[in-house]
């Protein structure tokens, strides 16, 4: 009984596992991509923001100097092809004059 138990539960994740269909590079790209389209922003300083991508969802942290630096960032992860959602913890810090 116990090798049939073994061979349904394999079965089972064998299935699961079928269904998912991501790409294990596509993360990769869209990370590679979102950090290169921050970087090509000259008139925004988006260079020092941490990116990450799970699953198609891109996560932005870091510090902005101002909320347009913040939604410039978010809008350029989210133009990226392939880009589900866009989960931002930018927080909004101005330079100390």
């Amino acid at each position: 009984m116990g090798r049939r138990r073994l061979v349904v539960v394999l079965f089972g994740i064998v299935v699961i596992s079928g269904c998912a269909t991501v790409d294990p590079w596509a993360d990769t790209r869209i990370e590679s991509e979102v950090k290169a389209r921050l970087v090509a922003e000259h008139d925004a300083n988006l260079t020092r923001l941490g990116v990450v991508s799970r699953e198609a969802i891109v996560y932005l942290s870091g510090t902005v100097e101002s909320a347009e630096q913040k939604a410039k960032a978010e809008t350029v992860a989210k133009t990226v092809p392939g880009v589900k959602r866009v989960v931002s913890t930018l927080e909004v810090r101005s330079r100390p004059e």
